[in-house]
């Protein structure tokens, strides 16, 4: 760590950096191609290959299903908060054309079942499913299912947030300032050295000062992790006053990061993390307990 932390969690920058809204068709064609280029000798490059697939169904629903703001208000401080935005059944067709091309994948047992069960769910069922996932509530969850039913929420969620606009949207002190989930990981720019998270659920892009802990806000009492050997493009930003860390992802050591995909690949930081004695501050929807069984 070097340096003052700034006088603020945002800081003057902060106050002008303008949030990075996702392009939906973008998104998911670069963290496909991310998973894919990830796989080769990796441990678990199956189930990389695996989430490839899964992202590029993601892309073909965000082409079929029409998912748009309708009219609703969109003047809260967050205007398309998980727990208050009324979800419509767009995410529902979301997920059919999923299921649909996860078909054609050779999962293992027990996510073939998974996806039986999804399958022949009721809507009333999938919608407290959904439910439990948004308020993180693993315990009310069918966990081998999880990813799949994340990847029609992010596919709905992304869209959805592709329509705002930039300025309308409020700065957040805590998770996403468009939905309010908690990041995946964060990426610092090369140039500049900016330091943006990234939204798990819809990929929106928040510019938050680096040296504050992106949980609980606190400049005291941070430290960064890496694992032996790494050249410096990925390091767990870890917060001793809340005892959470979070990925940071460096462009100008690794310029073909993706946060999501990346996250998922480097479980290895995750395990040396835990042993450290820290919890995970970002959630990933692919690597929900469970998730990759």
């Amino acid at each position: 760590m070097s340096g003052p932390p700034p006088a603020s969690p945002e800081g003057t920058l902060g106050e002008i950096i303008p949030l990075r809204l996702p392009v939906p068709d973008r998104l998911f064609e670069k963290r496909a191609g991310r998973f894919r280029a990830l796989a080769p000798g990796h441990a678990a490059g199956d189930y990389l290959l695996a989430l490839a697939a899964l992202v590029e169904a993601q892309g073909l629903a965000c082409h079929q299903v029409p998912i748009g703001l309708g009219a609703q208000d969109l003047s809260s401080a967050l205007p398309l908060g998980v727990l208050e935005w009324p979800r419509g059944e767009a995410w529902r067709d979301a997920l059919a054309v999923i299921l649909s091309e996860m078909e054609k994948v050779p999962f293992p047992e027990p996510a073939r079942a998974a996806l039986a069960r999804l399958g022949a769910s009721a809507p009333a069922e999938l919608e407290a499913f959904a439910d439990a996932l948004l308020a993180g509530c693993d315990d009310r969850l069918d966990l081998a299912a999880a990813p799949f039913l994340g990847a029609a929420l992010q596919v709905y969620w992304t869209a959805l947030a592709a329509r705002l606009q930039t300025g309308s949207v409020e700065r957040s002190e805590r998770g996403c300032p468009v939905c309010g989930s908690p990041p995946v990981a964060g990426v610092v720019l090369g140039d500049d050295r900016l330091r943006y998270l990234t939204c798990s659920l819809c990929a929106a892009e928040w510019h938050l000062t680096r040296l504050i802990c992106a949980t609980c806000r606190a400049v005291d009492g941070i430290s960064y992790f890496s694992l032996k050997g790494d050249p410096g493009a990925v390091k767990a930003e870890a917060c001793q006053q809340c005892h959470t860390y979070l990925k940071l992802f460096y462009l100008e050591k690794g310029p073909s990061a993706e946060a999501c995909a990346d996250d998922v690949a480097t479980l290895s930081l995750d395990l040396l993390m835990s042993e450290e004695g820290y919890a995970r501050g970002g959630v990933n929807l692919f690597l929900l307990p469970g998730a990759g069984s």
